[in-house]
């Protein structure tokens, strides 16, 4: 392929991650696999059924530590619906 300037920089490609639960009703928090690092909610977004999720306590979650103090939790304010499909995008 030809480029009229610099070319396409690859440096951010595939660098999104996906993790994926199902709610059962009475969970509330999950773990993702990998650790935030610029620990803020605003690096994440989680969908629930599809649907983008608000952070915030007042809210639908927090991102907070999880037992072994890496900050990868989430935590809902309410249970997601048994057989909900939650996933979360982070990069």
């Amino acid at each position: 392929m030809a480029y009229l300037g610099a070319g396409p920089n690859p440096v951010n490609r595939g660098l999104i991650r996906k993790d994926t639960f199902t709610g059962d009703g009475s969970t509330t928090t999950f773990d993702l696999t990998t650790v935030i690092p610029n620990v803020t909610e605003n690096d994440i977004e989680v969908f629930v059924d599809n649907v983008r999720q608000e952070p915030g306590s007042s809210d639908a979650y927090i991102l907070g530590f999880d037992g072994s103090s890496n900050f990868k939790r989430i935590t809902f304010t309410a249970a997601p619906e048994a057989a909900a499909e939650i996933y979360v995008l982070s990069g």
